[in-house]
Order: C-alpha cells, then sequence, then structure tokens
C-alpha cells in the first residue's frame, strides 16, 4: 500500500460507517471495497473504498450477509455511495 492509499484510506475512515452518519451516528468503521466490474483474482482499489460499520458491513443486516443486490436496494447503490463518501472528502480538506 502506497502512503497515498494509507492517507486516503485514514480520511475515509475518519467518516465513521456512511448509513449510520445518514443517520447522526458516529460508529467505528471496516473499510469496504467495492469490487464490481472486477474479476475475483484482481486487486479491489484502495480508493474505491466505503467505510462501514460490522453491522452494515459483514452482520446480519451487512452487504456481505445480506447480497449486494439487497443491501443496495435498502441503501443505495455503492457506486452511488462511494460518490457520497468522496465528496465528504473533498469538503473536509
Amino acid at each position: 500500500m502506497t502512503k497515498s492509499e494509507r492517507i486516503h484510506l485514514d480520511k475515509v475512515a475518519s467518516l465513521g460507517c456512511i448509513i449510520c452518519l445518514r443517520k447522526g451516528l458516529h460508529t467505528p468503521p471496516q473499510i469496504h471495497h467495492i469490487r464490481a466490474g472486477q474479476g475475483m483474482g484482481q486487486r479491489a482499489s484502495h480508493y474505491e473504498t466505503i467505510p462501514l460499520c460490522y453491522h452494515h458491513h459483514q452482520g446480519e443486516h451487512g452487504i456481505h450477509h445480506m447480497g449486494t443486490r439487497a443491501w443496495e436496494a435498502e441503501h443505495g447503490t455503492e457506486r452511488e455511495i462511494l460518490r457520497e463518501v468522496l465528496e465528504l472528502i473533498l469538503w473536509d480538506k
């Protein structure tokens, strides 16, 4: 991981879970790498990440438990959320 990638991931993580943030909560995040459009053997980009708490990442209501399609129907697409995250990071400069 490059220094630039580390700095970016630190900014992403500093937001807390993006889904909880929408509700006014700040919960510790895990970093979720968006893999849409990538093959299984390809490395996910550290710049295409969104911060999700355990509940929204791997828990019962998480993207990895519910499946991408069901999770996105409830919260918006990963790409929409990525744009939201990037806008928040840009405003925080």
